[in-house]
């Protein structure tokens, strides 16, 4: 169990905590896929010369087509009733 399913197992509010996996996979271009990488804050906080440089090094060693796990987790709770 992942947070915050542990912290809504640990939770005197809630009882019947599950996690689930919703796995989903992706298939993108690989300048599609560095331009997913130029929204993530560890590349932002490059320089911009830095950045050009570090996406022309990936795109140089991508395939075409780049396979992106994309899965989502979810938790279902229920609350407890109040006595």
């Amino acid at each position: 169990m992942q947070w915050p399913g542990t912290e809504l197992q640990r939770s005197e509010w809630f009882a019947d905590v599950q996690q689930s996996v919703i796995e989903r996979r992706l298939t993108m271009s690989a300048r599609d896929y560095v331009g997913h990488l130029s929204t993530i804050s560890a590349y932002l906080e490059l320089p911009t010369f830095e950045q050009e440089q570090v996406y022309s090094r990936i795109m140089q060693v991508l395939p075409e087509a780049v396979e992106v796990a994309a899965d989502i987790t979810v938790h279902l709770a229920r609350r407890r009733c109040e006595q």
